[in-house]
């Protein structure tokens, strides 16, 4: 009877020697990891500050070979607030570290959705400034091309400056509710899902 039970609790020991080296093998941690809210934010920010680097590199194309100062002026302003962005993307990327240990896991989940939280917000109310320059730059930009035309001969025309505010008022909405969307696509579930896991943490301590 004695011999039968030492038998048992060997096996459960052996048994949980065997979960626990499943766990820590790479497949389970890269498993376990990738669904951190964290890690998949990194990636997303990634993501997002090569698509502003692509951007920015198109709007620097435009720069050079459509020499109109309405155009470039618009333009440069539309390319600063992109590396703006995409640099802020890039910092918060940096400052983003899965495996944290000198610090609380729950104040460090705190500041980052803070920080997060924070880049996304200041970029809608600064969107809101820029994208009616974004709407003009681009409207400029689509008759120079459209009509090889200079600038001063395509908004000569009373009609062409309705034009241009009409679509200004109507781009710039679209532009903001666009933006916004995106952006909750890329973070929005995640940052959720982060903020779901700070409660639970508050909750446990």
């Amino acid at each position: 009877m004695i011999m039968s039970i030492e038998k048992t609790w060997r096996d459960i020991d052996e048994q949980s020697d065997e979960a626990l080296l499943s766990l820590l093998q790479p497949k389970a941690l890269n498993k376990l990891q990738s669904k951190n809210p964290l890690s998949t934010i990194r990636k997303n920010l990634l993501l997002n500050g090569i698509m502003g680097i692509i951007i920015a590199c198109f709007y620097i194309f435009i720069l050079i070979f459509f020499p109109y100062w309405q155009i470039q002026t618009c333009i440069a302003a539309v390319l600063i607030f992109t590396v703006w962005a995409t640099a802020g993307a890039f910092r918060l990327r940096k400052a983003i570290d899965g495996n944290v240990e000198t610090l609380s896991l729950l104040e460090e989940m705190q500041r980052h959705y803070t920080n997060i939280q924070q880049w996304i917000s200041s970029q809608k109310w600064a969107g809101l400034i820029i994208y009616p320059v974004s709407a003009a730059g681009g409207f400029m930009l689509g008759g120079v091309a459209g009509a090889q035309k200079s600038v001063d001969e395509i908004m000569s025309k009373p009609i062409m400056i309705w034009a241009l505010l009409i679509c200004m008022a109507v781009l710039t909405p679209l532009g903001y509710f666009l933006a916004k969307w995106l952006s909750h696509k890329a973070f929005g579930q995640h940052l959720k899902l982060l903020k779901q896991n700070i409660d639970d943490l508050k909750e446990k301590n």
